[in-house]
């Protein structure tokens, strides 16, 4: 089921979008006549991936990575191997975050730490066994910005492996494949464990 239409995380999206309403960002949607952001994908995603804050795209739409840097995850995904029902996108941040000039900017420390207890509640609900971060500003929600690229940790009783956001990957005119040999050897073992688990059942 998705996210948005689960019953196990429906007063958590009610929570959200309460606390999201009091906080200065809400100005943003208000203006630009869009949305609070809530995650997308399945409750029992066994992969959450989580990056930073809605763009354009996605405060227009409502959703989570539908722009461009959302078509070049998909692409990961099908690199990966990863199957529609195993994954679920989420941001630390569910507000646009605009610039005085109402350009895109980075979600301050101060904004990803507001939101915080209800990423945590998020996570928790979905209880996902490996959370992919998506770039600094998700890996700093978790003081885990000095992560490099590829690398993977155990951290507050979850697996967090950490790539460069899609948009990065943009900018610079790349598509980042590159970089997901390690999360694809890690997936790869998991499913050969649990290969090897289910032929020793027989």
């Amino acid at each position: 089921m998705e996210l948005y239409e689960s019953t196990k995380l429906a007063k958590v999206r009610e929570e959200l979008i309460s606390c999201a309403k009091t906080h200065a960002l809400y100005k943003n949607v208000i203006d630009t006549n869009g949305h609070i952001v809530f995650g997308r994908g399945e409750e029992t995603a066994k992969i959450l991936f989580i990056g930073e804050a809605p763009g354009f795209s996605e405060n227009e739409k409502g959703k989570p990575f539908v722009g461009r840097s959302g078509a070049l995850l998909e692409e990961w995904v099908k690199e990966l191997g990863i199957g529609k029902e195993d994954y679920a996108i989420m941001n630390v941040v569910p507000i646009i975050p605009l610039s005085e000039e109402k350009k895109i900017r980075p979600p301050t420390q101060q904004e990803i730490d507001y939101f915080l207890p209800l990423t945590m509640k998020m996570i928790n609900a979905i209880n996902p066994e490996l959370i992919v971060l998506l770039g600094k500003s998700a890996a700093r929600a978790f003081g885990l910005e000095a992560m490099r690229v590829g690398e993977t940790r155990e951290h507050l009783g979850k697996r967090m492996h950490f790539l460069y956001h899609p948009a990065y990957h943009l900018r610079n005119g790349r598509k980042g494949l590159e970089d997901l040999a390690k999360l694809k050897a890690l997936l790869n073992e998991k499913k050969e464990k649990k290969k090897q688990t289910s032929l020793g059942n027989f």
